[in-house]
């Protein structure tokens, strides 16, 4: 990889080379917004990081907060290189590319129209083996790492990247805080559109397209095959009615759990008395699920089914 910088990044020998760039699992892709911290304004910037981290924990329902959801994972670690890309993809996967100039420390780049990238920030991350990103941009085989949508909830923090940051850190790069959101992203496949990918997801169309802003194709084109879009959090079942798949209180009922997962209503029952599945809770004589409680249970088996 070269380690040339990009425009208006860092330019070599500012910093050393971080010392953890050889041991980066993970290549973030991060979007800056018109109004830092408003994620819906209009995107200003596409910035590339690969980094070193780790996972902390899984967030329950009590503990939602900015950039948070149940069902996320947090993650912490350090920056290890950076570079602006320009703000339109070349091809869906530019980003997974190894022929990118990068600064040569972890801090966060800038370039003249580019402002250094601000928290909170949203985009999406591959954390994987980085040997297995090939220069056409592909997306590896999931079952050697992950792909998911990535909100960074801090830069620095601890010694940071700055002040007494500088002498205790420098070979480390720049400390985030931040957090995996599984099943937020998907990989577009034969005869899908905005339309059938909204129907599967229990979404609109129009929501998709506010996630999506570089969109430009008609509801009911395929939308190309290969690349990957943004989808909101809650998903309702793949050809259901929509009526009957949830509950407007937050709540599934057996049925509608069972509807959403693709199971029979038996096997929701015997995950219940074998204390499998989801948690649920007693109200007299019915037995409940929340949203929250449920999306947290898929993203851990997913989790667990990954390794």
């Amino acid at each position: 990889m070269t380690s040339t910088p990009a425009p208006g990044a860092l330019s070599p020998g500012a910093l050393p080379p971080s010392a953890l760039q050889p041991y980066a699992n993970a290549r973030i892709l991060l979007f800056s917004n018109a109004l830092p911290g408003v994620l819906d304004s209009e995107r200003t910037g596409r910035f590339l990081f690969e980094g070193f981290i780790k996972r902390l924990r899984g967030i329950s329902s009590k503990e939602n907060a900015p950039g948070l959801d149940t069902g996320d994972f947090t993650y912490e670690g350090y920056l290890t290189r950076g570079a602006v890309l320009p703000l339109t993809p070349t091809q869906p996967w530019d980003w997974l590319s190894t022929d990118i100039s990068w600064s040569t420390s972890g801090i966060r780049p800038v370039s003249a129209t580019t402002p250094a990238l601000l928290t909170p920030c949203f985009g999406a991350v591959w954390l994987g083996p980085l040997g297995e990103l090939t220069s056409a941009g592909v997306l590896p085989s999931a079952s050697r790492g992950q792909f998911a949508a990535f909100s960074v909830t801090e830069f620095g923090g601890l010694y940071g990247a700055g002040g007494i940051g500088s002498l205790t850190q420098p070979l480390l790069g720049e400390r985030i805080q931040a957090a995996l959101k599984p099943n937020r992203v998907v990989v577009v496949g034969s005869g899908d559109s905005l339309n059938v990918l909204a129907e599967r997801h229990g979404t609109t169309v129009t929501t998709l397209r506010s996630l999506n802003p570089t969109i430009t194709a008609r509801p009911s084109d395929q939308l190309p095959l290969g690349s990957w879009l943004f989808i909101p959090k809650r998903r309702a079942a793949a050809n259901a009615d929509s009526s009957t798949t949830s509950l407007p209180s937050g709540f599934y009922t057996p049925e509608t759990l069972a509807a959403y997962l693709g199971v029979s209503i038996s096997t929701i029952y015997s995950w219940n008395s074998s204390g499998y599945g989801p948690p649920f809770v007693k109200l007299g004589n019915l037995v409940r699920y929340t949203y929250e409680d449920v999306e947290l249970w898929l993203a851990r088996q997913l989790e667990l089914s990954r390794g």
